[in-house]
């Protein structure tokens, strides 16, 4: 696969191989990709949303109220997907 970044992205890169973080520019499109892809994966949350039921959550510890990680995993994954699909729409 090719791909062409534009000016602005391709100084971005030189600037991260200068620097020593990576060794290669793969290595910077492929960190660029795995950023995104926990993004996805995170949801698209409103600002400040995540930080409201996250809080939420806390309480309903202290509360002894809690649930399966992996069904909560699922559940997000579900409602992220949701968002995206509302999105393209």
């Amino acid at each position: 696969m090719h791909v062409s970044l534009s000016p602005k992205m391709q100084q971005f890169v030189a600037e991260r191989l200068e620097r020593g973080e990576y060794a290669s520019a793969d290595e910077v499109v492929e960190a660029g990709l795995a950023t995104l892809e926990q993004h996805q994966r995170a949801g698209d949350f409103e600002p400040s949303e995540l930080d409201r039921l996250l809080q939420q959550g806390e309480a309903d510890i202290a509360r002894g109220d809690i649930s399966d990680g992996e069904e909560t995993f699922r559940e997000l994954d579900q409602l992220s997907a949701a968002r995206r699909r509302e999105k393209i729409k």
